[in-house]
């Protein structure tokens, strides 16, 4: 086996080993969203699906950890299916307002150059945290108000809850995140790099 056929076959073992952690990754991640969205949340009026849960945590989390690909999926998907089992008529809108969220934060947090400074990364992760905490906001007042025509009151009645869960989004999983991305390296190299690549 020449030089060349072993370095390539090692390249491609890298790969798949890199691509079999991303699919691992983002299936717990999923899973996380959807057990934390279902099973951490308080109803909070009649509307089914109405509620207060903590599922921002872990689509912040996730984003900030491997980026906006992960994030928008889990996000999406797994809190997309915590409305389906209930069953709820949010599920669909939510399959979109959260899988925009997890793509927006983990996109703004993952456009910093490596080499940047900490009070850069800082200041994106905080951008990323507000324009996607405004879009989960926004997008659930609509979707009361217009979408599924609950009435303009039935909006404004749980912008306040939103706005609760994704300040406790940002303020849990910014530290959790961080704490993930320092011990990946103590499992292996792969998973490190996994975190730290901008996807």
């Amino acid at each position: 086996m020449t030089l060349n056929s072993q370095s390539s076959g090692t390249s491609t073992g890298a790969r798949q080993s890199k691509i079999v952690l991303r699919i691992a990754f983002l299936a717990v991640s999923t899973v996380l969203v959807l057990i934390v969205t279902k099973f951490a949340a308080v109803p909070i009026s009649a509307f089914n699906g109405q509620e207060f849960d903590l599922g921002d945590v872990m689509i912040f989390t996730v984003a900030w950890t491997f980026g906006p690909g992960i994030g928008a999926f889990a996000g999406g998907v797994g809190s997309g299916l915590s409305d389906a089992s209930i069953p709820s008529p949010f599920a669909p809108f939510t399959l979109v307002i959260k899988g925009t969220e997890g793509l927006l934060a983990g996109y703004i947090a993952r456009s910093v150059p490596s080499s940047a400074k900490s009070q850069t990364v800082f200041s994106r992760r905080t951008l990323s945290w507000i324009l996607a905490g405004t879009v989960m906001v926004g997008g659930y007042f609509l979707t009361n108000w217009i979408g599924l025509g609950f009435g303009l009151l039935a909006g404004l009645y749980e912008v306040p809850f939103d706005i609760l869960q994704v300040v406790a989004g940002g303020l849990i999983g910014g530290p959790v995140s961080r704490y993930l991305i320092n011990s990946l390296p103590a499992i292996s190299p792969a998973t490190a790099k996994l975190a730290g690549e901008k996807s």
